[in-house]
């Protein structure tokens, strides 16, 4: 019976604040008796992990697909985002975020003293009550990355 290796490798690349990802998974059937040879168990082994990686290098030389565009603060639909104001998609609405999420947003902006219904205007064309729950996702991940600048708010009205 013969023994059954998996490797797998992921990587993520972040730019604009959009992320793409890719992954890699390896699997290989080894003659058995290599449990009796760990040394060359291990050197088949790290083998594959160099062909997984090599494969996922080579993907991330190939062309990204670009950011979606932005207009009004809103994405474009482009297959992976809902690109639609407030949740709305093809007449079915996605649901409102989550109380945790509302949580989120409230204590970031307090925390670096910007105004969230200002931001959320300005992003997405909206206040943040009506945020729907991939928006209040993408809204967190704005808001963070304000602050990881160092800019903090943006806004004028910012304390």
């Amino acid at each position: 019976m013969p023994l059954s290796i998996n490797v797998g490798l992921s990587k993520k690349s972040s730019v604009d604040y959009q992320s793409q990802g890719r992954s890699i998974n390896v699997t290989a059937e080894l003659d058995q008796t290599l449990l009796a040879r760990p040394a060359e168990l291990q050197r088949q082994i790290a083998a594959l992990y160099q062909q997984a990686q090599e494969a996922l290098d080579q993907a991330a030389t190939e062309p990204a697909a670009p950011p979606p565009q932005r207009t009004n603060g809103h994405a474009k639909a482009n297959g992976n985002g809902d690109g639609y104001a407030n949740g709305q998609q093809n007449g079915r609405t996605e649901p409102p975020m989550t109380t945790s999420q509302r949580r989120a947003i409230l204590a970031i902006a307090q925390r670096h003293r910007a105004d969230p219904d200002t931001e959320c205007l300005d992003e997405f064309g909206c206040r943040v009550s009506e945020l729907s729950i991939r928006q209040a996702s993408l809204f967190i991940d704005y808001l963070n990355a304000l602050t990881e600048s160092g800019n903090g708010s943006r806004k004028a009205g910012a304390r």
